[in-house]
């Protein structure tokens, strides 16, 4: 083949040479334009669906980001008040008494308590659809958080090397969210005035609940005391995270709480390793430190 072209006139060859490139020059221009093409629409839809997700996700917490501050802002304040007037026992009311008389604390401790849960849950249900996996680390974060604050009253390890206890001291989940939907209706979220009628009417389906707030014994090994006190830290560390500026706890203050939890809370080696197991372990490494 090469010897019968070198046979041929020189102009022949140059032309034979010169098409030749031409078609090969096509070709691989041909082939470039379509790798590159499909490259590049692969990466454009890559690009828009990480951008739709994100957007998607970042309006589901927008939705009910404000209102799950407000609560856990609500339920912080409950329990530094409980941390410093548990001797009253105002929540510890008999069965008996349970809607012989008004009992604002104790009603307004499971109130604030429900709404925490439910929007944890709302929150997790609205965005369960949507590709967690490639949002922002801030994003990510604030649904390890919501996570945590219900798993925390589950978490049957947490409270494993504690006495036993003839109460309730922890929730299974799927009965936590059922005591979670008391708090609203047709969707929205109850007064507490409203709740407190629902409350009466329904004292036997949340009984679990009431209970588990009003046998709770002013002594460091009770289970209700040392998941509430681990919620608490939790809270502050959110709020402080994410929360409004009247909504931070300052430093002066999270080392008071701190140092009264640290001789209080018989479950730091277990809520350590809880902390750890929610992925919220550098978040926490400060006020852990401060409890062991």
């Amino acid at each position: 083949m090469i010897e019968w072209f070198k046979t041929l006139d020189l102009t022949i060859q140059v032309v034979i040479i010169s098409s030749i490139t031409s078609i090969f020059v096509f070709i691989a221009g041909w082939l470039f334009k379509v790798l590159y093409e499909r490259n590049s629409l692969k990466y454009k839809l890559k690009k828009e669906y990480e951008f739709e997700q994100k957007k998607k996700l970042k309006k589901e917490i927008a939705k009910n980001k404000i209102h799950l501050l407000n609560a856990v802002e609500e339920l912080n304040h409950r329990l530094w008040n409980f941390s410093q007037h548990i001797s009253t026992k105002k929540y510890s009311v008999s069965k008996s008494n349970w809607f012989a008389e008004e009992q604002y604390y104790l009603n307004s401790f499971i109130y604030r308590f429900l709404k925490v849960i439910y929007l944890t849950i709302k929150t997790e249900n609205d965005t369960v659809s949507i590709d967690s996996t490639i949002a922002d680390n801030n994003d990510i974060l604030f649904l390890k958080y919501i996570k945590t604050f219900k798993d925390i009253f589950t978490d049957k390890d947490l409270i494993k090397n504690l006495p036993t206890q003839n109460k309730t001291t922890h929730f299974y989940k799927n009965n936590l969210f059922g005591f979670a939907s008391y708090i609203r209706k047709e969707g929205n979220l109850l007064s507490f005035e409203e709740f407190e009628e629902v409350l009466r009417n329904n004292y036997i389906d949340l009984e679990k609940v009431i209970t588990y707030f009003t046998e709770i014994e002013n002594n460091n090994n009770d289970c209700s005391i040392n998941a509430l006190k681990c919620f608490h830290l939790l809270a502050i560390n959110f709020l402080n995270k994410y929360g409004h500026d009247y909504q931070v706890t300052q430093d002066d203050k999270i080392n008071i709480i701190t140092a009264k939890y640290k001789n209080e809370i018989r479950i730091t080696s277990e809520f350590k390793k809880f902390i750890i197991k929610s992925k919220l372990e550098k978040e926490m490494k400060t006020i852990l430190k401060k409890i062991e």
